[in-house]
């Protein structure tokens, strides 16, 4: 067997370049799959720790009467759960956040009492799914 030593250079090179224009779409892919699973899991009322407690009961009734649902969502005008976002930061990360600053702090309120921003233990694979299957489709 033998090997041409700038043939497998070359192969190389064009690997590490590909590898480098892939990383960033993967990242985005997985801030992404980051940010559904956030908003699937609140949009049904569950946190980092299960289930929501409930809304108090004038809250309860607040919402009722604007027609919303006394289900925990955190969703009542839906611009909170709307400025989450993901921006790449550099080439090697992404950043999930929210995107308004007073969205962002009705955000901070609100993960105090009911923790949403997050991602959980099982929802780390998926994360990591995401993130291969982007970097394998772009290699």
């Amino acid at each position: 067997m033998k090997i041409d030593a700038r043939r497998f250079h070359s192969f190389m090179q064009d690997y590490r370049d590909n590898l480098k224009r892939a990383i960033p779409s993967a990242l985005m892919r997985a801030g992404e799959k980051a940010r559904a699973l956030i908003l699937n899991r609140t949009s049904r009322g569950i946190g980092l720790n299960g289930r929501f407690k409930r809304y108090d009961t004038k809250y309860a009734k607040y919402r009722s009467k604007k027609g919303k649902g006394s289900t925990p969502n955190l969703s009542f005008s839906g611009d909170m759960l709307g400025s989450l976002s993901v921006t790449k930061t550099k080439t090697t990360s992404v950043l999930v956040h929210f995107k308004n600053r007073k969205e962002a702090k009705k955000a901070a309120y609100n993960n105090k009492k009911r923790p949403f921003f997050g991602i959980k233990p099982e929802e780390k694979k998926l994360v990591a799914a995401a993130f291969k299957d982007q970097l394998e489709r772009k290699l």
